[in-house]
């Protein structure tokens, strides 16, 4: 079992998309595949906590992102060597512009940061 741990620019962006009714579908939405009637955003969180794979649906692909971002999260791990991978996924499919970007250390996984394509890069 992972624990899920946000970083505070995630938590910055987080507050923004959650007020964003473009983001409804995310949030409260039901998941366009299978029978299960949850949002897209509580069946990925509940991946990360139970280690389950994530659906190819939600597109998880690597991402290289700033020295500074990767860093930051290496300074959580004080005195450890590790190597990990930073990715990302869409909500809404492959062409979707809804996005995670989080990183899986160990048993951690870190909620770095959430927006559009145009909000994060």
């Amino acid at each position: 079992m992972s624990k899920v741990t946000p970083t505070s620019q995630f938590k910055h962006q987080y507050k923004i998309v959650k007020k964003n009714p473009r983001w409804r579908s995310i949030f409260n939405g039901k998941l366009p595949f299978g029978t299960e009637e949850r949002p897209p955003w509580d069946y990925i969180i509940d991946c990360f906590l139970t280690d389950k794979t994530i659906p190819e649906y939600f597109y998880v692909h690597s991402l290289n992102l700033p020295n500074k971002v990767t860093q930051q999260l290496k300074k959580r791990l004080p005195g450890q060597d590790v190597r990990f991978k930073i990715l990302e996924l869409h909500f809404d499919g492959h062409n979707g512009d809804h996005l995670l970007v989080y990183a899986q250390i160990a048993d951690q996984v870190y909620l770095v940061s959430i927006g559009t394509h145009s909000d994060l890069f």
